[in-house]
């Protein structure tokens, strides 16, 4: 083979090379329904990700840094749920990471979950209310599609919600979180267990035998599941 020939078939590799991430990253409009057929769950998950990074349904997009979409593995044991990000939070653009959050780890550690191996970790809305507010009904209405996306990808075994604005959101239920916690609920047909949120719990450590017992309901459910 000559010389020439040789830098010709190299250079028609690298075309294909080029051709190939060419359309990897810039697919036809034809092959969009042929790959989103073709996604697997990280795939799809990363959509919603993208969708949520873009979002502007809310005025809360005016003053975010970071959306916040939620963070952990796909087929979790267990969902946690929380209601917003809070200031930590929209600067890394990761659930809980701030005080409450390595809390919530600690109390994940004592039935044997973690956020790196088994669970996942997100909000009731991605961006972060002003001053840390609670989610205006508007803002949870518009982000809450979301989160409904995300638990049928995912599918855990089991969701936890923190605090009063994500339970009562997911149950529907209207009483407070101390009267809505303790007891067993279903979303999208998987058990849903309530319980205090870390930061009231850092506020008021007298909670903390409460959570305790959430934790073992949470536990329960995962062994006889």
């Amino acid at each position: 083979m000559s010389t020439q020939n040789s830098l010709n078939d190299l250079v028609k590799l690298f075309n294909l090379i080029e051709d190939y991430y060419e359309e990897g990253f810039h697919r036809r409009h034809s092959d969009v329904e042929l790959a989103e057929q073709m996604a697997g769950p990280e795939d799809q998950f990363l959509e919603i990700n993208n969708e949520i990074s873009s979002c502007r349904k809310c005025g809360l997009f005016k003053e975010r840094n970071n959306t916040v979409p939620g963070e952990g593995v796909i087929n979790p044991l267990v969902m946690l749920i929380g209601e917003g990000p809070g200031a930590d939070e929209d600067r890394t653009g990761k659930p809980f990471v701030g005080r409450a959050g390595k809390y919530l780890d600690s109390w994940l550690m004592a039935i044997d979950l973690d956020r790196r191996k088994n669970c996942f970790i997100g909000n009731i809305v991605k961006c972060r209310p002003p001053d840390n507010r609670d989610p205006l009904p508007e803002e949870s209405s518009a982000c809450l599609p979301y989160l409904q996306r995300q638990i049928s990808f995912i599918r855990p075994k089991a969701i936890m919600t923190l605090g009063r604005i994500a339970t009562q959101i997911l149950t529907g239920e209207k009483s407070g979180i101390g009267a809505l916690r303790g007891r067993i609920y279903s979303y999208q047909g998987i058990p849903l267990a309530p319980t205090y949120h870390p930061s009231a719990v850092l506020r008021n450590i007298s909670l903390r035998a409460s959570v305790w017992q959430d934790l073992q309901k949470l536990r329960s459910v995962l062994q006889n599941g």
